[in-house]
Formats: C-alpha cells, sequence, structure tokens
C-alpha cells in the first residue's frame, strides 16, 4: 500500500509540472498566433526543437526507438496530434483561462473512457461529475448566461480539443504498460512534426518574415514547455490511474486566470468563478471512489 501512495505521489507531482508547463506553451502560442503563424506553422515549431534532445535521451538510456506496441503508440500520436491542431486553433480567439476551462472537460472524458479502453472501474459520481463539468464550462464561457460574444468555432474546438487529449492521455496510460515515457514522446513528435510540416507547405505557410528574434526566444519556449509537459505527462500516467492523474489538470484553472492578468490584462467576472468552482466540484467527484475498491489500471 505504502508503495501504491508513494506512487501516486510521484505522478501527482509529475502531472502539476506538466500543467505549469503546458499553461506556459499555451501563453508562448498564443502570442504566436496573434504575431500571424498559422496552427501548422506552430505544430511544427512546437514539435520539431525537442526531437534532437529526446533522441540523445534515448541513446544515452540505450532504448530501442521500435516500440513494443505500434498500434497503440500511432494512435496516440494521432490523438496527441488532434488535439493540439485544435488547441493551437482555439486559444488565439479564447482567453487562456476560457480555454484551459473547456480543456478541464477533459478530466471527465478520460473517466469515461477509460473503463472501456483501460477496465479501470467507472463509479456512478462521473456521470454526476459530467453534469458539474458542463455547467462550469458553460458559466466562464457564457458569463451572465450570454453566449453572443463567444466565437463559436474557438469554443467548439476547445471542447474536441479536450476530447482528443482524454484519448491521448487514456492510451498513453496503455502504452505506458510497455514503452519508455521518451520513447513515446519521440513519436508522437515526429509524426506531429511531419504533418505540420506537410501541412504548412501545402498551404504557402512558414514566411520568413515571422521569425524574428522575439519569436524565435517565443518558438523556443513553446518547444521546451510543450516536450516538458507531454514527458512529464507520460511519467504522470505510468505511475497512477488515468482517472486520479487527470485530476491535476485543475490546477490549470488558477495558473490560466494568472497568466491572462499578468499579460493581457483579462480579469474574469464573478460567473467565470462559479463555474470554475463547479469544475473544481467535478474533479473532486471523480477522485472519490467506493471504499475497498479496486483499481485495475494501477500498476
Amino acid at each position: 500500500m505504502a508503495a501504491s501512495v508513494a506512487q501516486l505521489r510521484r505522478g501527482l507531482a509529475w502531472m502539476l509540472g506538466a500543467m505549469a508547463a503546458l499553461v506556459a506553451m499555451n501563453a508562448c502560442a498564443k502570442v504566436l498566433r496573434e504575431d500571424g503563424f498559422s496552427t501548422a506553422e506552430l505544430i511544427f515549431y512546437r514539435t520539431t526543437p525537442g526531437l534532437l534532445w529526446i533522441w540523445l535521451e534515448l541513446r544515452r538510456r540505450q532504448l530501442s526507438l521500435r516500440p513494443v506496441r505500434g498500434d497503440l503508440v500511432a494512435l496516440r500520436s494521432l490523438f496527441g496530434i488532434a488535439a493540439m491542431a485544435a488547441t493551437f486553433y482555439a486559444v488565439r480567439a479564447l482567453t487562456l483561462v476560457q480555454h484551459q476551462t473547456l480543456h478541464l472537460l477533459q478530466p471527465v472524458f478520460v473517466a469515461l473512457f477509460a473503463p472501456l479502453v483501460l477496465r479501470e472501474r467507472m463509479h456512478r459520481l462521473v456521470l454526476l461529475a459530467l453534469v458539474f463539468a458542463a455547467s462550469g464550462a458553460f458559466f466562464v464561457l457564457a458569463p451572465l448566461g450570454d453566449l453572443s460574444a463567444l466565437p463559436p468555432m474557438p469554443a467548439l474546438a476547445g471542447v474536441a480539443a479536450a476530447v482528443f487529449s482524454a484519448l491521448a492521455h487514456v492510451t498513453i496510460r496503455k502504452t505506458s504498460e510497455t514503452e519508455a515515457p521518451e520513447l513515446v514522446v519521440f513519436h508522437f513528435a515526429s509524426l506531429a512534426a511531419i504533418a505540420g510540416l506537410v501541412w504548412g507547405l501545402a498551404h504557402g505557410d512558414f514566411q520568413p518574415g515571422h521569425l524574428t528574434r522575439k519569436n524565435l526566444a517565443l518558438i523556443g519556449s513553446t518547444a521546451m514547455f510543450g516536450t516538458c509537459g507531454q514527458l512529464w505527462m507520460t511519467r504522470a500516467y505510468g505511475l497512477a490511474p488515468a482517472s486520479s492523474i487527470a485530476m491535476v489538470a485543475y490546477a490549470a484553472i488558477p495558473l490560466g486566470l494568472g497568466v491572462d492578468i499578468l499579460f493581457w490584462n483579462a480579469h474574469a467576472p464573478a460567473s467565470a468563478l462559479v463555474g470554475a468552482a463547479l469544475l473544481v466540484v467535478a474533479g473532486y467527484l471523480l477522485t472519490r471512489r467506493p471504499t475497498g475498491a479496486s483499481q485495475p489500471g494501477r500498476p
């Protein structure tokens, strides 16, 4: 039991670091989008710089580049690319706290998908958590019930990002049974870099004028934070059940709000704070388990 508790604590710590890194990545990506970078460019620049670092780490540990379950690694990569594309599309029009709040539907989706994919036990509170999470997202996105100011396509993209991210996270949990975290992230980054490059070239992106000194620093920061976030998240899911680890994503609410206030002077209305509270309640419900319930997904 002590070992299981220690594993859970390490997993939660890794996930907290991952969330901080991913919020920082989204902040850098938002600035780049405001400067005219396309979604394809951001996917390419987000993943390419970290490839060499991950490859060197794999060589240092003398790990093979060939996965044991290539099908699962490929599936995780496709889900991750779809989530990244939806995220970079949505983050330009939404505030960070709006985007992060939409993304916080993801732990509920993880709890819904995990029993199907991982055979982890799902208790009845998951459905109640879904109601609280959906209500909370509505209050954040539509203060006082007014949806007129909400850009519909970015909002839908934010929900899609949460769904694809949940599928990627559940698949990560599955791949952690046979693959090293660095290997999973390497294949994800490789496929994403190729997809971003092909997509961008096909649409005439990658304008040389975009690569100013400021933007190069932002590109490097986006890649660094994104790579660290993916690597730490993958390690977290290898240590504890997916539904428990996903709960740490709720730390993105205060992190995103703080970044919005600091860099964009975007203050959240009181109704948004109520919505955030409902999301936290949803997360609390997901952590509650019947006494003595088994957790088949735990390694």
